[in-house]
């Protein structure tokens, strides 16, 4: 198992470093624009304030004001970059793990290894992790300092935290993609099913936030990542992470069962 993991790993590697370098790119024209948007006097906080509630909570989250480096960093990098589009991109890659061997014929040769089918799921889905990492601990570094190089301070242990926890997040996300994997023969619906429940969950989550159908959006696991709640006040929910590792744990289980019962006869 550890073999296939250890291989894909290695495939991914560039993939995880271009996308980390993409990552760098965004954060430094980002952080760069902070101190001109300060001296700017352009009030944000009244912006803010004029954002419909669905756009609030899609693009900027619960954060509450944007003159400050945090809430600043939450609203025009993670609630966006991670909640979304890292989510959306994990659950896409997820989806080609299975359904890519499955397309072109080379799923049989995997499986006459001595490996039986759940395990060949569990090692293409451990595959997806040191990608995850590895691009959380290049943009938690570019990030600290970015922050740094503009004359502002950031609380690392806060940021940390940030990027470990969207680590639980991100493979989540993709543990959607690798049910689409073990679902689908064609790589592409898997990717389209995977990125698209992804975000139709998100929406489902913003649409239905601080209403009284909120309780639809429990399902979606944007509900449970909340960057501002931990960059800016160092609230880190234990029980909302418990809740993404347990669902990981549940996702790669049903993808697992799945694929070992499914017909790859046709």
């Amino acid at each position: 198992m550890l073999e296939i993991t250890s291989f894909e790993a290695d495939r991914r590697l560039r993939g995880s470093l271009l996308l980390g370098s993409a990552l760098i790119a965004l954060i430094v024209l980002t952080i760069a624009l902070f101190p001109s948007i300060q001296e700017s006097g352009v009030d944000l906080d009244a912006y803010l304030e004029s954002l419909p509630p669905e756009a609030t909570r899609a693009f900027v989250g619960n954060v509450t004001t944007l003159t400050t480096i945090e809430g600043y960093l939450v609203s025009q990098l993670y609630q966006f970059g991670w909640v979304l589009l890292l989510a959306v991109y994990y659950a896409y890659a997820a989806a080609s793990t299975v359904a890519g061997e499955v397309e072109r014929g080379t799923v049989e040769l995997t499986l006459s290894l001595p490996i039986t089918r759940t395990r060949a799921v569990v090692a293409k889905f451990l595959s997806l992790v040191p990608g995850v990492v590895l691009v959380n601990a290049i943009t938690f570094f570019a990030v600290y300092v970015g922050v740094a190089l503009v004359d502002e301070s950031i609380d690392a242990v806060d940021l940390f935290a940030v990027h470990a926890y969207s680590v639980a997040y991100l493979l989540a996300c993709a543990s959607v993609g690798l049910l689409a994997s073990v679902t689908f023969d064609s790589v592409r619906r898997a990717q389209t099913a995977g990125s698209g429940a992804v975000f139709g969950l998100f929406l489902l989550d913003t649409f239905t936030f601080n209403t009284d159908y909120e309780w639809l959006g429990d399902i979606a696991f944007s509900r449970y990542f909340d960057p501002g709640a931990i960059l800016i006040d160092g609230d880190v929910s234990w029980s909302d992470l418990s809740i993404l590792l347990i669902a990981i744990v549940v996702l790669i289980v049903a993808s697992a069962e799945y694929f070992e019962r499914r017909d790859l006869s046709g």
